[in-house]
């Protein structure tokens, strides 16, 4: 059933966004140059465990935006943000590309194919592309899930629409494994149950799929055994993390026997962004007295308490500055509707 903005306002406020978990590090853009080595000896400088401020993007601002990252030639990470709405429409708004080295926005006008949605599953990167697929709309003058697959390659600016997912789903997680997509939604579309085979009979779901760029194809996969509708996730070793949303429940896909397996919970409940990083899963968590963060060592199935961020984010994401390993939080707001300011980028330092 459609949601009515007021309604799916609250929905993007109560979200972070949804975390990008490509383990793909294969070279793919033009180079912005090699990082200054004062930006480096910055990067060196940062203490373990804290998080930095950094700038907010600037121009409008956006509320359930998505993250993917693309290394330049030199191997320093560029950020992608897409979609977002402004709480009264979907914004249509042109990609937003920050630059850790320099701490600077831009932005790239798509033209009428920008990503026009919020509250997605999420960006993967695969090669020279990065894949955003579902989230929320209001195309057509009316609020609805939307279904799409689209593929943004950074160095020609282009977006590309891909075949379209089994179901129309959105606020759901992304990875991915040996070049494939690995979606696992958490809101499915149910305008128009039983009558078209990409509606849902409920909204919740915890089907898993996959999509292979080779084939442009997607193939059902086991479903999850708990609901992670504004969950995080990340790829390790292979395998697929899910976490947090609807259930505290941490449940592991592994790929090569498409089986899922339930491990220590999330410490704190609530809508959850983070990634992969170092072979950890870092989640920060949204409760109603404010932020929790979290890591998660696989080796041995335990969460450990870590230095929250200052402001909500659209969404986590690993990158690299300096060489080094880093998590950065993009997008989110704060003050009240109309008047919303957009939240500071923060950097963290495992």
């Amino acid at each position: 059933m459609f949601r009515s903005p007021l309604n799916q306002l609250v929905l993007a406020l109560g979200t972070l966004a949804l975390s990008a978990c490509a383990e793909d590090r294969s070279p793919t853009q033009p180079g912005s140059g090699v990082e200054p080595a004062s930006a480096v000896s910055v990067a060196a400088a940062l203490a373990p465990n804290t998080w930095t401020l950094k700038a907010a993007r600037p121009g409008n601002v956006l509320l359930g935006t998505s993250a993917g990252v693309m290394p330049d030639a030199s191997g320093q990470s560029i950020v992608y943000v897409f979609g977002g709405t402004d709480g009264a429409g979907s914004s249509g708004a042109p990609v937003g590309i920050y630059r850790i080295g320099t701490n600077t926005w831009s932005g790239k006008s798509t033209g009428p194919e920008s990503v026009d949605v919020y509250n997605s599953n999420g960006v993967g990167r695969i090669g020279n592309a990065l894949y955003i697929s579902g989230g929320d709309s209001y195309l057509g003058g009316s609020n609805h899930i939307d279904g799409s697959l689209s593929a943004y390659n950074p160095a020609t600016n282009t977006l590309t629409d891909k075949a379209t997912p089994p179901k129309l789903t959105a606020s759901g997680v992304t990875g991915v494994i040996d070049g494939k997509l690995y979606i696992l939604p958490g809101r499915c579309s149910t305008d128009n149950y039983p009558n078209n085979p990409f509606y849902c009979v409920s909204e919740p779901i915890r089907t898993l799929f996959r999509y292979s760029p080779t084939t442009n194809t997607w193939t059902w996969k086991r479903p999850a055994p708990h609901f992670h509708a504004n969950g995080a996730g990340g790829v390790i070793n292979g395998k697929f993390y899910v976490t947090g949303g609807a259930d505290r429940a941490l449940d592991r896909y592994d790929p090569a026997t498409d089986t899922w397996t339930t491990l220590a919970p999330l410490p704190t409940a609530g809508a959850a962004r983070g990634a992969a990083l170092q072979g950890k899963l870092f989640v920060v968590v949204r409760t109603t007295t404010g932020r929790r963060a979290y890591a998660y060592d696989p080796a041995t199935n335990k969460w450990t308490a870590k230095t929250a961020p200052r402001w909500d984010h659209d969404d986590i994401v690993p990158i690299t500055w300096g060489g080094k390993p880093f998590l950065l939080g993009v997008g989110g707001v704060h003050d009240q509707y109309p008047n919303y300011k957009a939240n500071p980028t923060e950097v963290y330092a495992p």
